[in-house]
């Protein structure tokens, strides 16, 4: 009987430590609203410069995102091994995930500015 109690606490835990991180692959980072009255009054040529500019930004971004999430899976396989004290260093990835969510935000609303300004 302590077998199965003990089998079951260890499954608990495991259910515990694994919903432990809310690290986000940079696949999964959803794009935050920006206004595209940011951009408007920009000419074409300065729409897709800005674009650009952005999306050049964007693969740094999305690799910072994913790398903040491999440290957080690193983290926690280790602490299965060494349990809870190395789950309190997980930090997580929403800064990088707000960073690139923002830039997907920006290249939207550049878009729809440009779909105002009728932009080819």
């Amino acid at each position: 009987m302590d077998y199965k109690k003990t089998l079951l606490s260890l499954f608990i835990s495991f259910t515990f430590l694994i919903s432990c991180s809310n690290a986000k692959r940079a696949s999964e980072v959803t794009a935050i609203y920006v206004p595209a009255s940011q951009y408007a009054g920009m000419t074409c040529d300065q729409l897709y410069n800005a674009a650009e500019d952005i999306r050049s930004r964007v693969p740094s971004l999305e690799s910072a995102v994913d790398q903040a999430r491999q440290e957080d899976v690193i983290k926690e396989q280790v602490g299965w091994w060494l349990f809870a004290p190395a789950l309190l260093i997980m930090d997580g990835n929403a800064d990088e995930q707000s960073k690139l969510a923002n830039a997907k935000g920006q290249l939207e609303a550049i878009r729809t500015a440009a779909i105002r300004a009728e932009c080819n």
